[in-house]
């Protein structure tokens, strides 16, 4: 910041010893303009304005008046010295002849509209003049805004010369922040009432046209939930809030009373420009997936701007603003160059809008940064041809937006006309798929229906054929029991030996009747038909009829029965046949499945919990494999690990339809000793139920 400060003070100094030389050589000359009367039309000031630089801020008119040799002629009618704190004083004198017939009215316009400090001194030519011979007149927007001047919102000042009188006027013009360009002209009455006429209908369609792009973002985002939508409407707002300070209409209305804040207002906008600018530039042209690195310089172009408002509120906005400018003209030229890049590869409208616009950006910020830093003497009104280059730059990329959006919905009907394309083929395609898989379900349909009835008339044959085997058995049987008895009664008490053998007979006969009793039940559960009939059943004449058939069928098993006292008196409504089989099976697989390990010792244990009966069967036999213990109830599957055990994988299936049937829960365990347990769950039944 020092370094800049000296530069400021070597540049002054050396137009101050300029200026002064050329007084020297000058003496206190001073050209007047002579005004014509009755003047219609504006009047140049080119090279009748002379012009004074100071650094001391606090020089006054009597300092001024006092060293009239500091002043020297410009060529035209304006100032440009860029961001410095130096106080300009300019000079001119008006003239109207003696043959004049009456006074004239002129306008003394001063522009631009936002310099902070104006001071203009008026009056008429005498010997010895002093400031008191001056009408003081502030027109800053620093300063309070008064009613004397002939706009409102612009520095125009009314004069009115008399004939035969000089009258001369002093300038002061001082920014504290921003660029100092002062251009002075007179205008008669009716070109500035063309002109304003004129100047507030461009400027109304400005902002007019502005606000249009402004909403038409907001339609975009609508539409296309794209964030640069919104950054660009933010570059819209922040563009016209710069020009609404500038010229004059947030000190109209606003910043009346003077001050900082159209200040505030002015910079602020601009560099929050440079933010949204840099945000939305670098999201349209997709910056961050095909140029990274120049992707992060358009990132810290945005903290930049961000920083740049700091600047602003703190004061030191005439020093960082240096850096805005090469910052703003990297980035629009970087932009342009790859619009031109992308225009070359590909041309299209979309590209020739994009590089329209960033070209018409890059030349308006051109010419108006060489104006705004004094790089070229350039008239003030060449400032505003940023404004002409942003509502065009804004224009052509809202043209190029519009045709990347019915590019994207063209895009989006000929993939939603090529998915229906697709669906419709593929739905085709279905329907012949389910036609034939139909037909191919309604072959398989008769396919299993023949089998199912096959099978049906299979297990009906089988239980008509045990139904047989058990009559024609029976019969023999219950003969062959009555004769053995017949024959014991006749052997004498001390024939030991042959009543031993008439009642191993006599229980040979009466296993071989309960085998034929058990598999005839077995087949009828197992066959289509067959209706469970359901009675109040106790549950310890339940498990008493099961342990003698399970103990007829295998004599040499080792079964014990464990009933808690709860269970002694409990009664369970049930099929009684089918129960009993499902618990003969359980106590017959755990024998079966415990012969390999030479403990054939099987429990059967019965306990009442929570108004349920748990029947549990246990072995120390050689378990289940691990794995899906609910496959082990399917018809027909087996254990994997009963390796040549016979068996035909239909005994577990059944007693889980068993108990399926009584509204029970049956499981299936290994137990941590070794062997494996099975539960039968049953609710027990309550004379309320």
């Amino acid at each position: 910041m020092s370094i800049l400060r000296t530069c400021f003070t070597l540049v002054l100094a050396l137009f101050l010893v300029t200026a002064t030389t050329s007084a020297d050589s000058d003496a206190a000359d001073m050209r007047v303009l002579t005004v014509p009367p009755d003047a219609q039309r504006s009047l140049s000031l080119d090279g009748f304005i002379g012009v004074a630089l100071f650094k001391d801020e606090t020089v006054t008119l009597p300092d001024v008046l006092k060293r009239p040799f500091l002043f020297s002629p410009i060529a035209r009618h304006d100032i440009n010295l860029g961001f410095v704190q130096t106080s300009a004083w300019m000079r001119f004198a008006l003239a109207l002849p003696p043959q004049a017939e009456g006074s004239q009215n002129l306008l003394l316009s001063l522009m631009p509209n936002f310099t902070d400090e104006l001071e203009v001194y008026v009056g008429v030519q005498k010997e010895g003049m002093t400031a008191d011979d001056f009408n003081h007149y502030e027109m800053g927007d620093h300063s309070p805004r008064s009613q004397v001047h002939f706009n409102t919102s612009a520095n125009i000042l009314p004069l009115e010369l008399d004939p035969g009188e000089t009258t001369i006027i002093y300038i002061r013009a001082r920014n504290q922040d921003a660029s100092l360009n002062v251009s002075a002209e007179l205008l008669s009455t009716s070109d500035y009432e063309y002109r304003s006429i004129v100047q507030n209908i461009v400027r109304g369609m400005w902002f007019g046209g502005m606000c249009i792009l402004l909403v038409i973002q907001f339609f975009f985002f609508y539409f296309d939930r794209k964030k640069f939508y919104l950054f660009i409407a933010l570059d819209i707002l922040a563009v016209i809030s710069t020009y609404f300070g500038s010229l004059g209409l947030a000190r109209l209305l606003f910043f009346d009373a003077g001050g900082l804040g159209n200040d505030y207002l002015t910079s602020s906008s601009s560099w929050f420009g440079l933010t949204f600018g840099a945000i939305s530039i670098a999201a349209i042209l997709e910056l961050s997936q095909r140029y990274p690195r120049i992707n992060f310089l358009f990132r810290c172009a945005a903290i930049v701007g961000i920083i740049g408002v700091v600047c602003v509120f703190i004061g030191v906005n005439r020093y960082f603003t240096l850096v805005a400018g090469p910052v703003i003209l990297l980035l629009t030229t970087a932009a342009m160059i790859i619009a031109i890049l992308d225009f070359v590869r590909r041309r299209n409208g979309q590209n020739g809008l994009n590089l329209s616009a960033f070209t018409a950006l890059w030349v308006g910020l051109i010419i108006t940064n060489s104006q705004r830093y004094g790089v070229l003497p350039l008239p003030s009104w060449f400032a505003g041809s940023y404004a002409l280059a942003s509502i065009v730059h804004f224009t052509l990329l809202t043209g190029s937006l519009s045709v990347r959006l019915r590019n994207a919905e063209a895009a989006t009907r000929e993939a939603d006309r090529r998915a229906l394309q697709m669906a419709t083929v593929s739905e085709q395609k279905a329907k012949n798929l389910v036609r034939e898989r139909t037909l191919e379900l309604e072959k398989a349909k008769l396919l299993a229906e023949t089998a199912l009835d096959a099978e049906l008339k299979a297990q009906e044959q089988q239980v008509r054929f045990m139904e047989v085997i058990s009559h024609q058995y029976r019969t023999p049987l219950g003969v062959i029991k009555t004769n053995l008895e017949s024959v014991r009664l006749t052997l004498p008490n001390s024939d030991v030996a042959n009543r031993e053998r008439l009642d191993r007979a006599s229980a040979g006969v009466k296993r071989l009747i309960e085998v034929l009793e058990v598999n005839l039940t077995r087949s009828r559960l197992q066959g289509p038909s067959y209706k469970p009939t359901f009675s109040k059943t106790k549950v310890t004449s339940l498990i008493d009829a099961a342990l003698s058939i399970a103990r007829d069928l295998n004599p040499s098993a080792k079964i014990t029965i464990t009933v808690d006292n709860d269970s002694e008196d409990t009664f369970v409504l049930a099929d009684r046949d089918m129960l009993r089989l499902a618990l003969v099976n359980l106590l017959e697989n755990a024998v079966k499945f415990s012969a390999p390990t030479g403990k054939s010792t099987v429990e059967l244990n019965a306990a009442c919990h929570d108004e349920k009966i748990f029947l549990r069967v246990t072995d120390q036999g050689i378990g289940l494999k691990d794995g899906n213990m609910d496959e082990l109830v399917k018809i027909g599957a087996r254990g994997e690990n009963v390796g040549y055990i016979e068996g035909t994988g239909v005994g577990l299936s059944l007693v889980a339809r068993t108990v399926e049937t009584h509204n029970g829960k049956f499981m299936l365990s290994n137990r941590a000793e070794g062997g494996t347990e099975a539960t039968i769950v049953l609710p027990v039944f309550n004379k309320f139920d």
